[in-house]
């Protein structure tokens, strides 16, 4: 009778050598490089996979770097601000004195920041108000930056404010806005910022188109206010419309938001309102006046993938002289009607009915005309 074999399986391939059994890291590292009796097909595959798996850890690791050291760069900042507004940093008297006979009316929380960067003008915060913490802790903003302006709307795009290079550049106002040392202002301030994946720079302005595609109120009514101070005066914004632009002609309507920085005369400025409301997905009950400063949050947001060069932009109207800076959030919808460029008729359709927003009632300037 024969006797039965229990070893009769044969042994997988690659695994015994010479009777032994091969460790478990010979065994990966011959599954990823190749090796001899691999076929053309598996030689391929496996270089293929090595240079992928190199690029990725090269501009992986290099981006991980160069985020990590924008980040780093940006908790610096943010703790000397909190160091100067809680008291905790004494500016030299001789810093101080230099600056204050430049700009003798600079609020003493930017002196120190001014004397290092000429180029600051301004600071811009977004308070959670589901947090009623005091103005000077910073655990209260989603978004906490000084802002800078150049010569140029391009160098801030790639320089941090100690003039380093950084992916994440810095947030910046157009160059051709105006912050005289009266305090004045354009009629429209138009701030620009990188959308960083890690939620830094101006990726939480990008939350309030996001919180649309979501139908989701509850992110502007958790953020309805924006604090952007100039060197020289502290102001509330109150939010009053979210709208997605597309830049590129051959995806339909190119509305140039950002060029709006004076109006010549009431009409000029009702029409510009009317073309930002038209297309806003966010109605408020914050009321708008031919006078009112407004405020412009750009960055670049690709819902229809990165060939399509759209920006997510925020407007807001400064609080005016003796009105309080509470909105009622509970009165804010999105608007479904919202006037739609090519690319976006092919994800919403083309639903745009004619203007819904009611002009008559919150553009305050509107006369009929």
């Amino acid at each position: 009778m024969a006797t039965a074999s229990y070893n009769t399986r044969p042994r997988p391939q690659g695994i015994y050598v010479s009777g032994r059994k091969r460790s478990p890291l010979t065994r990966f590292l011959m599954r990823v490089f190749p090796c001899k009796g691999d076929s053309a097909f598996e030689a391929v595959r496996k270089v293929i996979f090595i240079g992928a798996l190199f690029s990725l850890i090269y501009f992986g690791g290099k981006e991980l770097f160069v985020v990590g050291n924008d980040l780093y760069q940006q908790h610096k900042i943010e703790l000397k601000l909190k160091d100067i507004f809680e008291g905790s940093i004494d500016v030299p008297d001789d810093v101080r004195e230099e600056v204050l006979r430049v700009k003798p009316d600079i609020l003493p929380d930017y002196i120190q920041h001014y004397h290092f960067n000429n180029d600051l003008v301004g600071h811009i915060m977004i308070p959670d108000i589901s947090s009623p913490l005091p103005y000077n802790d910073l655990n209260r903003y989603i978004l906490n930056y000084l802002v800078y302006q150049s010569d140029n709307n391009k160098y801030y795009l790639t320089h941090n404010f100690d003039g380093s290079t950084s992916a994440g550049g810095s947030v910046f106002a157009d160059y051709r806005n105006l912050f005289g040392d009266d305090g004045s202002l354009s009629p429209n301030t138009v701030l620009y910022g990188h959308n960083i994946h890690t939620g830094n720079y101006f990726n939480k302005v990008a939350s309030y188109y996001k919180a649309f595609e979501k139908r989701d109120l509850s992110f502007y009514r958790q953020h309805p206010i924006v604090h952007f101070n100039t060197i020289y005066e502290r102001h509330d914004w109150k939010i009053f419309a979210v709208v997605l632009f597309n830049t590129q002609p051959e995806y339909g309507d190119v509305y140039p938001y950002h060029t709006f920085r004076e109006f010549s005369d009431k009409a000029d400025f009702n029409d510009y309102i009317l073309n930002i409301m038209d297309r806003s997905v966010l109605f408020t009950d914050v009321d708008i006046d031919y006078g009112d400063h407004i405020l412009t949050l750009s960055t670049c947001y690709w819902p229809y993938g990165q060939n399509v060069d759209t920006r997510s932009v925020v407007f807001a109207r400064m609080v005016r002289e003796g009105e309080s800076s509470n909105v009622d959030v509970m009165k804010a919808t999105h608007n479904e009607n919202f006037l739609p460029f090519e690319r976006q008729k092919r994800i919403f359709g083309d639903t745009w009915t004619g203007r819904v927003w009611d002009y008559e009632r919150y553009l305050l300037s509107w006369d009929g005309e």
